[in-house]
């Protein structure tokens, strides 16, 4: 026994010995010609071993290689698919013999790889060697065992000092024409067994920017096998920051489940850095942007739970939902914010010259170039309604759109196959209430929408202030409209326009015009000079309905209910042309009551023509039409305003801006044609 331990022992000896001295005897440069013959039969490509190459057996296997180059395809804009300095490779041989692999050393010098495809369509790294179909029957090639995959099996796998130094990753597309640059790369890698914790660092080069990534993984064996493993990772750049901590599992579907936190100083900058800038109209958005939430990825689903979401000034906190495996992403989404304030992202207001609005109202902008600006016929792009399916819950403290700005509100947003309701279930609004819902349909050849809205005890004034830059209206509104339209342009949706609907406006007032004024000087100087600032016409009610045919507003029954005097109106607005075409009656009445008063009322009527665009108004008097009326029944003219007990006095009448004693009502009713001639002259 003694003399056969002695001969293995002599024998290991030999063998180390062999081992230890072999390499010394063996010229590795003899080897490069059989080296490069078959890499061309494996891979179709030439392959060049400029620096020397170095081997050591014992007592761990070392290979080093240098200067090493893989050409490219004979239509590559690059010589060489890739490159590298040098290659070392170390590892530990007893290991080996029960099929695990200990790499005490593993690093890439200055790699360059060139991946490239052709204008036809085809990749430099589908490469044309001798492939040998892999077997069946559980054997490698050469013999030894496989996994159901063909790869040896492997009991554990080791990693020690494995780095890539100084690496670079250039890829071009003549198809599409993109191109992209990664330099740089550095990237270090720690692994003591496949059930130990992985780390991976590093950084790399791209667009001017340095990115550092890192990377921990609990247990690998457990990941690869399609358990779970603990997870951290995180991106660090100036652009952007990343990162996450949780969990991952590599089943029938990859999965993440955990923390995750993305921090952008400015979302300009990330797109103008990843080559999709983005056109804004104030410097002062579209910068930063922080997501915070848990994240639970499965396959082709990401859902955010407790997510706190700020982005510029606007923030909100809620739960998302998207899942991609349909034709088009589907959105769900329950969300509540701050105050929304969108006017910094919509475009500048322009004036009709196409530059950008001044101080002055769009009234007054209009009336000063002459004429009203037209409806736009630019086609509007409803493409993006198709794009996603959404469902959407949103409660926000408040919107600002401009100078319009609405308090608590609660939306639901739903889109399903391009067509979007948009249900307002609240909406707080210059202290009153409004509540509605919009109906977009795209998935027409020509998009249709309905509108549906009420709104309850909302002041007009700041209102229409805000949303029209009208401000000569007071009063409390009440108001409720049903329309629908159709069209591809903001031209055609006006023309289109159809529908019915009701206003009332309750203690209110008319800025700018002294309605009973009016009536006591009906002469053309007066009406010319009817509007001003420091006059206004209070009244109790003013109410009517209206109906809108092909964008023409028909409105019969407007009424103005006041202490002294009604006002009644009725005509047509046609929106397409931007132009007015009313007739309104005021007369003095005698009767003190307002709200609850008689809109019927008998006495002097003043009727006015109000015709013209809406920014330069025409107001006549139709005193031929109203006399023409009443001489047929000349006592109506003074009923209801006759002087005596419970009465009022009536009211001189100044024709033609004369002031004399006797002048008023009597004398249309005595001389109705000396009246007429002081009105129109002779």
């Amino acid at each position: 026994m003694k003399k056969i331990l002695i001969s293995i022992g002599g024998l290991i000896v030999l063998v180390i010995a062999v081992l230890l001295i072999a390499p010394l005897f063996i010229s590795l440069e003899d080897y490069k010609p059989e080296i490069a013959e078959q890499a061309k039969a494996a891979t179709g490509r030439d392959l060049k071993i400029d620096g020397e190459i170095s081997l050591s057996l014992f007592p761990t296997v070392a290979i080093e290689v240098n200067g090493v180059s893989l050409a490219n395809y004979d239509q590559g804009q690059a010589k060489d698919m890739v490159t590298l300095d040098q290659m070392a490779l170390e590892l530990q041989v007893m290991p080996l013999l029960s099929k695990e692999v200990v790499i005490n050393r593993f690093v890439l010098v200055n790699p360059i790889i060139n991946l490239e495809v052709d204008k036809d369509g085809k990749p430099n790294w589908e490469l044309e060697g001798k492939t040998e179909a892999p077997k069946t029957d559980g054997s490698a090639s050469d013999g030894s065992s496989a996994d159901s995959s063909g790869a040896p099996s492997l009991g554990g796998l080791s990693l020690g000092d494995v780095r890539i130094q100084g690496g670079e990753l250039h890829y071009i597309d003549l198809v599409s024409g993109a191109k992209e640059d990664i330099e740089g790369l550095n990237l270090e890698i720690a692994l003591k067994a496949l059930n130990q914790p992985l780390t991976v660092k590093g950084s790399l080069d791209w667009k001017g920017e340095t990115i550092n990534i890192s990377a921990d993984v609990a247990n690998l064996e457990d990941l690869m096998n399609g358990g779970s493993s603990q997870l951290a990772t995180s991106v660090e750049s100036n652009p952007v920051n990343f990162g996450f901590e949780g969990s991952a599992q590599q089943g029938k579907e990859f999965a993440l489940a955990g923390a995750l936190d993305l921090a952008v100083p400015s979302v300009k900058g990330l797109t103008d850095w990843v080559g999709a800038p983005i056109e804004r109209n104030n410097e002062n958005t579209f910068e930063k942007l922080s997501v915070k939430g848990k994240l639970d990825l499965k396959g082709a689903v990401i859902a955010f739970d407790d997510v706190a979401l700020a982005f510029d000034a606007l923030t909100a906190q809620g739960a998302l939902k998207i899942d991609s495996s349909g034709k088009v992403p589907d959105i769900r989404a329950a969300l509540s914010t701050g105050v929304l304030d969108l006017t910094p992202y919509l475009p500048p207001e322009t004036t009709s010259s196409g530059g950008e609005a001044t101080g002055a109202t769009t009234s007054e902008t209009a009336a000063a170039s002459g004429g009203d600006e037209g409806w736009s016929e630019e086609p509007i792009d409803f493409s993006g309604l198709k794009a996603v399916n959404a469902d959407l819950a949103l409660k926000t403290e408040g919107i600002k759109i401009r100078k319009i700005t609405v308090g608590v509100s609660e939306l639901g947003v739903l889109l399903k196959g391009g067509k979007l309701t948009a249900d307002l279930k609240q909406l707080s609004m210059y202290d009153g209430q409004a509540k509605g819902k919009v109906v977009l349909d795209s998935s027409k050849s020509v998009p249709t929408t309905a509108i549906q809205f009420e709104v309850a005890d909302v002041q007009a004034e700041p209102l229409l202030s805000d949303s029209a830059d009208f401000e000569k209206l007071l009063g409390s509104l009440n108001s409720k409209a049903n329309l629908t339209t159709s069209g591809n342009s903001q031209k055609d949706m006006v023309s289109n326009l159809n529908g019915t609907g009701d206003f009332i406006f309750k203690d209110g007032a008319v800025k700018g015009i002294n309605i009973p004024g009016l009536i006591r000087n009906v002469s053309i100087e007066a009406l010319q000079n009817s509007f001003d600032d420091a006059q206004a016409t209070d009244f109790a009610e003013l109410s009517g309905t209206y109906k809108i045919t092909k964008g023409i507003f028909d409105n019969q029954d407007l009424s103005m209910i006041a202490p002294l005097f009604r006002l009644s109106g009725k005509g047509t607005v046609p929106l397409p042309p931007k132009t007015l075409d009313y007739r309104v009656e005021p007369k003095i009445v005698g009767d003190l009551e307002g709200q609850g008063g008689d809109s019927g009322a008998t006495g002097l009527a003043v009727p006015l023509l109000i015709t013209g665009s809406w920014s330069d108004p025409k107001i006549a008097p139709d005193l031929a039409g109203a006399l023409t009326d009443k001489l047929k029944d000349p006592a109506s003219l003074i009923e209801g305003v006759t002087s005596g007990e419970g009465g009022l006095e009536i009211p001189k009448l100044p024709i033609g801006g004369e002031s004399t004693e006797g002048s008023g009502v009597e004398e249309i009713i005595e001389k109705p044609k000396d009246a007429l001639k002081k009105l129109f002259g002779n």
